[in-house]
């Protein structure tokens, strides 16, 4: 939930009637940096900013030191435009973690991309942690022999040890990324594949041509490629931003085609960071449903500055219909507790489920029983409003409020947890940091004990 969306469109024209001399624009930068650290630094005092009467020479000696003493040798010219903002920035970034001045990125810009998500271990080997279903590394087979059929496709887990040629076991991350950036739009992609013990099972190598796609925020796989049981489904849930709404919405219209008919879910939200509340109250109608209906019901109270200093409350709620953003058509979600007989979910998380991921964890734990595997998640309890100056394409994110997820009180629903800086510790701890293909993966295994278990199933992984 990284904003909270209010429509804020606001600009305030700058305009320079004069502009300083160097001199002056020196003393400006120097009084505004040094002042601007001691007022980061001290923050809030019994409430309220450090005193804006104070000055320099009286008040801080220190700062009036330094200052002259830049003012005599501070060697280069400042330019007053660039750091207006950085000086912006430096304000908007000092008062939290979620507070801050950012430059906007041009709309429509598309890149060519093979659809692979890089993960590396403490000894900098490199693996593929993440592949877009629709990507150009999802259709590549390899392109040797082997001994093999020939046709052998890139799995999550498999280690990369070369791209074009280049060896990148070891290589420190900033390398790494180095040589991302240089690759041309064909890749090739030498990787090693382990066996449940650890041992080398094949040594493939792929040809990837570059392509601009759709890469999907939610998806769904079946059992024949997590290898889980065949009566599991799997949905990834990147973000809640975008196209979240229509790609989730498609997920799960391919878990409920899906001719092995599973009727267990496992959702992932390792990794996502959060994204619009709106999104998270339309995907938790899928699962959350009261007197027959998925609408309406309050997922989270929300104690906000609506500008001003009082304090205002108001409610998130789910809500079983979206108007795109992609094709500006109304979605409408399906209840799968509804749809599907003897449905259940597990949900995995990580250190890095933050904010909506948290809300949508605890929603669907509160109300429909849903359990979550992995490790302890980030603890992002507040949300952001958002303002946006067109006229110099940045966009200033200020944290507004803070939310409290449903528990229970003397038999009634209450909102008075938050666990901003706390986070939401895992029903079941599993190891979320290694290196796995999906079917060795400890969360995957864990969920589907519990989801087999709860069905009174015994079906085994797939191999």
């Amino acid at each position: 939930m990284d904003m909270f969306e209010q429509d804020n469109n606001i600009y305030k024209d700058y305009k320079q009637d004069e502009k300083p001399s160097k001199k002056k624009i020196v003393t400006i930068v120097v009084i505004s940096v040094l002042v601007l650290a001691l007022v980061a630094g001290m923050a809030f005092f019994g409430g309220t900013l450090y005193s804006a009467n104070s000055t320099v020479e009286s008040e801080m000696p220190m700062v009036k030191t330094v200052l002259d003493a830049l003012n005599k040798y501070y060697i280069n010219d400042i330019d007053w435009e660039q750091f207006q903002y950085a000086v912006a920035e430096a304000v908007a970034g000092s008062v939290d973690r979620f507070t801050g001045l950012v430059e906007m990125t041009p709309t429509g810009v598309k890149s060519m991309s093979m659809g692979i998500t890089f993960g590396y271990n403490d000894y900098c080997n490199y693996y593929i942690s993440e592949i877009s279903p629709v990507s150009p590394a999802a259709k590549a087979v390899n392109v040797y022999d082997n001994g093999t059929s020939g046709n052998v496709k890139l799995k999550v887990g498999d280690e990369v040890v070369a791209l074009n040629g280049y060896t990148i076991q070891h290589l420190n991350s900033a390398s790494f990324s180095q040589l991302l950036s240089t690759l041309g739009n064909t890749v090739r992609l030498d990787v090693v594949r382990r066996n449940a013990d650890g041992n080398v099972s094949g040594y493939y190598t792929y040809k990837i041509d570059k392509e601009m796609f759709h890469s999907p925020l939610a998806y769904y796989l079946g059992s024949d490629v997590t290898g889980l049981p065949s009566n599991v489904g799997y949905i990834r849930l990147n973000e809640f931003s975008d196209t979240a709404p229509d790609d989730f919405a498609a997920a799960v219209k391919e878990f409920l085609a899906d001719e092995n008919r599973p009727n267990k879910l496992v959702l992932d939200l390792r990794g996502n960071g959060g994204g619009a509340v709106t999104m998270c109250g339309f995907i938790a109608s899928y699962f959350v449903s009261q007197n027959g209906t998925t609408s309406g019901i309050p997922m989270a109270k929300y104690v906000y500055n609506a500008g001003g200093g009082d304090k205002q409350e108001t409610c998130f709620y789910t809500q079983d219909t979206y108007v795109s953003d992609l094709t500006g058509e109304t979605i409408k979600s399906v209840n799968l507790y509804d749809e599907v007989e003897g449905f259940d979910c597990v949900i995995l998380v990580n250190g890095s489920s933050a904010s909506s991921s948290e809300l949508l964890t605890s929603v669907l734990s509160y109300y429909c029983g849903v359990k979550t595997v992995g490790s302890n998640t980030f603890g992002k309890g507040v949300a952001q409003i958002s303002i946006t100056y067109e006229k110099v394409q940045y966009e200033l994110y200020i944290t507004n409020g803070m939310y409290y997820v449903p528990s229970t009180k003397n038999g009634q629903t209450v909102f008075e947890t938050n666990f901003h800086g706390v986070g939401i510790a895992p029903d079941y701890e599993a190891d979320t940091t290694g290196v796995y293909y999906m079917n060795l993966d400890p969360c995957f295994l864990k969920a589907a004990e519990l989801l087999t278990a709860a069905s009174g199933e015994t079906t085994p992984l797939a191999a």
